[in-house]
């Protein structure tokens, strides 16, 4: 009775390890009875994935029930004999000599278990990420902005660069899942190279796609250095012409060496301006108005040896027709000032400035500058009421500025002062 109870539980064992047992390794690492060599295996499918301490790599495809490589060099291939779940042999398919028993010493740690399973789940995420990116277009995609804001050399780059990644996945690594997110890759590819063409655009109806996709790489060559030139143009580059069309003007007469001049950095900085004509200007240049332009583009924060640059370029403008007006030395004297001001703010040195104060004489007078200039307010000072008409960063300009206010009669004077750039 006994014996036939050893040999049902012998029975029962070895149905057991009949019905569990596989062909299948444990993802992890191993060595040889030795521990002189180690080696990295991971499964997906039909496929064991093989990695050596010294880097090298090899896939093993599942064959007549055993892994395999393919032949290597002439007819060499490898085979792996599994043993259990935890072991395995490697042997030379040409030779059927066997390079040594692994077993396994090691599993993936948690943070690489959650790994795989992020991979895992990447094409699921790829295809939602696919999805929300062709869907915030689709429904814009007949908008002839929308299809020319498209980059159709980046569309098609996008076929160069995922049919090889293809081939190589399914031929080679044999990662299906990498495969599937390069073929959604391209799919975008296709998706984007249609509206990028005018594909839907109701315009372009009768045109055939060769012709679209012709006329779109024509606007892309056109456009191609757009990024390229707002990376290497100033800042400011804009209000720079700007600030040197009205400089041109402000005499009253625009030399052609001065359009010249505005052109060759207007070309440059590939920046579209109107077509300027030498001779009287359509509209005459007012100084405050000028002024008020360079503070702008000092308010810009500008580097600072771009905005020493634009007191060379001032002076330049100026002299372009070789002739420097009266009106060019105060606004030249003015504006470089300001540009000195501001890089002394930014290095933290000291600063000179020139006060323009009106000093009232008699309560007539008073009412008289409260008429001229109604956004001052009179300061109270020991000499009586003063109104600060500004300061400015050149002497030429503030004394400019204070013959204006003694030709209408009002007493006028200057008050130089150097203050620390911590103080503005």
């Amino acid at each position: 009775m006994k014996n036939n109870k050893y040999i049902l539980i012998n029975i029962i064992i070895l149905v057991t390890s009949f019905l569990f047992a596989s062909d299948h390794l444990s993802d992890g690492f191993y060595h040889n009875l030795e521990k002189t060599d180690s080696l990295t295996i991971s499964g997906k499918g039909n496929y064991l994935s093989l990695s050596s301490d010294n880097g090298a790599n090899y896939t093993f495809q599942k064959i007549d029930g055993s892994y395999r490589t393919g032949k290597l060099s002439g007819d060499g291939f490898f085979i792996i004999k599994i043993k259990d779940n935890n072991n395995f042999e490697i042997i030379d398919g040409k030779s059927n000599i066997s390079s040594g028993l692994y077993t396994l010493y090691a599993k993936p740690g948690l943070f690489k278990k959650l790994l795989s399973i992020l991979v895992s789940s990447a094409l699921l995420f790829s295809v939602m990420q696919a999805y929300l990116k062709v869907n915030k277009i689709w429904k814009r995609r007949k908008n002839e902005e929308v299809a020319n804001s498209i980059s159709i050399v980046a569309a098609m780059l996008g076929f160069v660069v995922g049919v090889p990644f293809l081939l190589n996945n399914i031929f080679i690594t044999h990662d299906f899942f990498s495969a599937g997110k390069v073929v959604l890759g391209l799919s975008l590819a296709v998706i984007f190279t249609l509206i990028g063409a005018g594909f839907f655009v109701d315009a372009n109806r009768d045109i055939g796609f060769i012709k679209l996709f012709i006329k779109a790489l024509n606007l892309e060559k056109k456009e191609s250095g757009e990024l390229l030139s707002a990376m290497l143009r100033p800042t400011g580059a804009r209000k720079i012409i700007d600030i040197l069309t009205k400089l041109a003007a402000i005499d009253d007469d625009i030399a052609q060496e001065e359009i010249d001049l505005i052109n060759e950095f207007a070309d440059r900085w590939h920046i579209d301006i109107p077509e300027l004509k030498s001779g009287k200007p359509e509209q005459v240049t007012n100084l405050m108005e000028l002024k008020g332009l360079v503070q702008s583009y000092l308010d810009d924060k500008p580097d600072i040896d771009v905005a020493s640059g634009l007191t060379d370029l001032i002076n330049l403008m100026a002299e372009a027709d070789d002739e420097v007006t009266e009106e060019e030395v105060m606004a030249i004297a003015e504006f470089t000032g300001m540009i000195s001001h501001y890089i002394s703010v930014e290095k933290g040195g000291d600063i000179t400035i020139f006060d323009v104060n009106i000093v009232p004489q008699g309560e007539d007078q008073i009412q008289s500058v409260k008429e001229l200039l109604p956004e001052l307010d009179p300061i109270q000072e020991r000499g009586g009421n003063v109104f600060k008409v500004g300061s400015f960063f050149s002497e030429e300009y503030a004394d400019a500025v204070c013959r204006k206010y003694i030709a209408l009669g009002l007493y006028t004077d200057t008050n130089k002062a150097i203050i620390s750039s911590n103080d503005t």
